[in-house]
């Protein structure tokens, strides 16, 4: 379960809610935040801070109330300064002198961002007050090399929105300053949340038009099956249709990095709760359509495009030291492995093969699941019912949720090899009659191995009550959750959740299945 405040909690189970969601294409160069030497402005107000207006974070974290002009609504959705100083909220940039009644400033708001290294990005995108839609109107961006020489400089005027991608060719940049000449009301201080260097597109409400992800986990690890986000946003402008000069289609390439979010309203602010980390596949926008579609799939996709083969014996190897070569090779970095595994040897025996492939192979060898959390998180690991960690009650259902039961297995056959063309099999029995289930595995050498494997196979499909259930949705559940889904016999039993499905269109519903010991 996706780590989420109590109030969230509370709200997402909430009789009404308010649900919003939000997708969020980066193509950006993704070192230059790291390599940031200093961040510096001219003086900033003391509800401000600078240097968070380079931390990924594109929307403040409370709507401050202050004493600018028409700006301090009494509706419940401004916060007093105290309290987000005291929980270091996001602040971002806030300037400390306020603009004329023209909106002009006589001194006018600057930031400078130092790097140690050269940085080259296709933009710099600007996130402005998202909170109430205000932004500069006029401003200035420059970029410099190594010795301070100017290498662009790119002037926009007439912007008209509370984050924009300002493109250029942003090519060996060592300092990028940002000059706010004009701001979009009068009496206001300039506002900078963040500050990203690339082109950052972000759809919310406004033009997003729907949301849909389905993520699967077998419970046998014999398939290793890709999450897969499909989306849908507004395109009257035609900046995804092919043919526009200056829309964002001629940026998109396959990987590109997709995130997407569905939020639930907690008091005056959103709370967002992030699905995970995708790649573009597919997109469509037809020449004259309003609507542009994409599709993005998980990093276990990705894994299908590297191969590896290993024909020679292996001595003092082990599974975990076979998974973290697997990932170097795919350039995994973000994975959680149960140390279980280096206590499970193989000689490493497979012919050629991708890795997402060999990745099964690994975890039935290493009786463990494979799954991936909200924050992109590769993990592999034995799934037991533990202690659940919430319920799904029938005020919160659409219709009585479907159990039925899986087949019986019969017994279980797993080949050994001794190298990679010798093998034998070994069986292991579990009932008179049922399904008769096969392993093939070339990282299983020892028959001790293949008894281990076979009897955690067996214990697996021993969940056999698969339960399926059509409610409200919450986006902080994940894949291997121990849950209990009500039923009318009010026997309640807990549960491991394997596949999730998701919905949003403007309001949230979802599907999900999960698998359960007979009692």
């Amino acid at each position: 379960m996706y780590n989420t405040s109590n109030e969230f909690k509370e709200a997402i189970y909430s009789p009404t809610r308010t649900v919003k969601g939000r997708v969020t294409f980066d193509i950006s160069d993704v070192t230059a935040v790291g390599d940031m030497l200093s961040i510096t402005s001219t003086e900033e107000s003391i509800i401000s801070d600078v240097q968070q207006s380079s931390n990924l974070i594109r929307d403040f974290g409370y709507n401050l109330a202050t004493f600018e002009t028409n700006r301090f609504k009494l509706d419940g959705s401004f916060s007093f300064p105290d309290d987000v100083i005291v929980d270091n909220g996001e602040m971002g940039f806030v300037s400390n002198n306020l603009s004329n009644y023209n909106g002009e400033f006589i001194l006018q708001p600057t930031l400078t961002f130092i790097f140690n290294t050269t940085h080259s990005s296709a933009g710099i995108t600007l996130s402005f007050d998202t909170n109430n839609n205000e932004y500069a109107t006029e401003f200035t961006i420059n970029a410099y090399d190594g010795s301070n020489n100017l290498i662009l400089s790119n002037e926009v005027i007439g912007n008209t929105s509370n984050q924009i991608a300002v493109i250029g060719q942003f090519f060996l940049y060592e300092k990028v300053e940002v000059i706010i000449k004009k701001w979009s009301k009068p009496f206001r201080r300039a506002r900078v949340v963040e500050v990203s260097f690339g082109i950052v597109k972000i759809y919310k409400d406004e033009n997003l038009i729907s949301i849909n992800l389905q993520e699967d986990m077998d419970i046998t690890s014999f398939n290793i099956p890709t999450s897969e986000l499909n989306f849908s946003i507004e395109n009257s402008n035609r900046e995804f249709n092919i043919l526009n000069p200056d829309g964002f289609h001629k940026f998109l390439q396959e990987r590109q990095m997709v995130t997407s979010e569905i939020g639930v309203l907690v008091g005056s602010k959103v709370e967002y709760v992030k699905l995970g980390n995708f790649y573009l596949v597919d997109w469509v926008s037809e020449e004259g359509s309003l609507i542009s579609s994409f599709t993005a799939n998980n990093i276990l996709d990705l894994m299908s495009n590297y191969d590896y083969e290993n024909l020679s014996s292996k001595t003092g190897y082990n599974l975990y030291q076979m998974l973290e070569e697997i990932f170097l090779i795919c350039e995994v970095t973000d994975y959680q492995i149960d140390i279980a595994l280096q206590s499970i040897t193989t000689k490493g025996l497979v012919k050629k093969n991708n890795c997402r492939n060999i990745l099964q192979m690994i975890a039935v060898a290493g009786m463990s699941n494979v799954y991936i959390d909200r924050n992109g998180k590769l993990i592999i690991k034995p799934i037991i019912l533990g202690t659940e960690v919430g319920t799904i009650d029938m005020d919160n259902m659409y219709m009585e949720p479907q159990i039925k039961l899986d087949k019986i297995v019969k017994n279980v056959e797993v080949k050994y090899y001794s190298d990679i063309s010798t093998n034998l099999t070994t069986l292991v029995s579990n009932a008179d009659e049922g399904e008769v289930l096969k392993v093939d595995n070339t990282l299983i050498n020892t028959i001790t191995h293949a008894n281990d494997v076979a009897n955690w196979v067996l214990n697996q499909r021993n969940y056999r009550a698969m339960y399926s259930a059509s409610w409200r949705g919450d986006p902080s559940q994940e894949l291997s959750d121990i849950m209990i889904i009500e039923d009318n016999y009010n026997v309640n039993n807990k549960s491991i959740v394997t596949n999730i499905d998701i919905n949003y269109e403007g309001y949230l519903k979802g599907n999900i299945k999960s698998r359960g010991l007979v009692e």
